[in-house]
């Protein structure tokens, strides 16, 4: 999945006709260091059963190609060593450090054979709560120490972008036509967080509306088997969220990065606190809520746009709908608080303004799943893509924490 055989691009440019070993930094995003890939990917085995580094293989696993760049240590790491005309049987220590973020990571051992370029991951001990922390991005130094069989080669110091903590790299470019790229959209599901505290509040508010209207009684999922009561705690959540006044907003702006596409996305609580989402933001806070109560759950992308859609059901006759986030703000619901004092006629006349615009957002949203469902089927555009956010979970994808408290 990750190109870090392929890659050629580093944050220093280096010379493969040099004899003399060579250092320099290489970063999977470049020098954009993306804190919320670092943070979700924490757990995860980008080669799966396959050893991929050359100082962990066995007899079963994949032979280095020709133009393949060899990688030793933690092949699931990030950053690395870049080290240039490197002998057979060379011993190795890397120290690699990153200024207030990276605590010192050591990786020690010999190459199997005469490298033109290899990259060396020692297992990076990140401070992820600092990483946490990077609400706006800004530059840090990254060092790294070699010591070749005895010799210490000169300190690499190479400065490097942390990118904020919001910022969601979804494309990760090869080349400068965009041509090759490794497609990892799958992180826009560190952003759906069914775990936040928030959750419980909103899932309370979400429970009054439907006892006071009729909705619903109680939030258990699939434990009904009845697709349509399955339904009715969507629309729950729906008007609940509409009564909070969450509106569209179409800010996604986001510094660019040479080496990797990427999309602003608020946290659930930064959208409910200042009750604005754009089709992102609108479509991480549905799903979140949905995946707590136990519904399983999409983020749907399509050419410029992202929604969600969910299954009304388990098994065989469980159907796919879809939700069109955008159009929460359509309707200008009284708040929550309001709701027991309203009279009769109001609350009727709300209720069916709000699930017609209800129903309206899943027509929208069903028609494009239709329209894009070969696409979604053939797997081969980049730009129409169905996250499954319970995969996700099951590839090592963890929501990211906004360190909010309970509301």
């Amino acid at each position: 999945m990750k190109k870090a055989l392929l890659s050629l691009f580093s944050a220093v440019s280096i010379s493969l006709a040099q004899e003399a070993p060579e250092v320099s930094v290489w970063s999977y995003t470049g020098p954009d260091l993306f804190t919320s890939m670092i943070i979700a990917t924490a757990t995860m085995d980008w080669n799966g059963e396959e050893q991929i580094a050359e100082d962990k293989k066995g007899p079963g696993d994949p032979k280095l190609k020709k133009d393949e760049i060899a990688i030793y240590g933690d092949e699931n790491g990030l950053i690395a060593a870049e080290l240039t005309q490197v002998p057979k049987g060379a011993k190795i220590t890397v120290e690699m450090s990153g200024e207030g973020f990276l605590k010192p990571s050591k990786w020690s051992g010999t190459t199997r054979r005469a490298h033109d370029v290899m990259h060396i991951f020692p297992k990076a001990v990140w401070d992820y709560e600092v990483l946490r922390q990077v609400i706006e991005q800004r530059p840090a130094n990254v060092t790294i120490k070699v010591n070749i069989d005895g010799k210490e080669l000169p300190e690499v110091n190479e400065t490097v972008v942390l990118r904020s903590i919001n910022d969601c790299p979804f494309y990760i470019l090869f080349d400068e036509a965009g041509e090759d790229f490794d497609d990892i959209s799958f992180m826009f599901a560190a952003y759906v967080n069914e775990n936040h505290p928030w959750i419980n509040g909103l899932l309370k508010e979400a429970l009054d509306v439907g006892k006071d209207t009729g909705i619903i009684e109680s939030f258990d999922g699939y434990q009904s088997g009845d697709p349509d009561v399955v339904v009715a705690q969507v629309f729950a959540i729906w008007n609940a969220l509409q009564r909070r006044g969450i509106k569209y907003s179409s800010i996604t702006t986001t510094t660019p990065s040479k080496y990797a596409s990427s999309q602003s996305v608020r946290f659930l609580d930064e959208s409910v606190q200042h009750s604005q989402a754009n089709c992102v933001d609108g479509s991480v806070l549905m799903a979140s809520i949905l995946r707590k109560i136990g519904i399983d759950v999409y983020l749907v992308m399509v050419p410029g746009h992202c929604f969600i859609a969910f299954m009304n059901g388990e098994g065989d006759d469980a159907e796919l709908i879809g939700l069109e986030t955008t159009m929460l703000g359509q309707d200008n619901l009284k708040p929550l608080k309001d709701l027991p004092k309203l009279p009769a006629k109001i609350k009727h006349k709300e209720h069916n303004a709000s699930f017609k615009t209800f129903e309206a957002a899943v027509n929208s949203a069903n028609e494009s799943l239709e329209e894009h469902v070969e696409a979604f089927d053939e797997g081969d555009d980049p730009e129409v893509q169905m996250i499954s956010i319970e995969e996700a979970r099951q590839l090592g994808i963890m929501p990211l924490a906004s360190g909010k408290k309970k509301e």
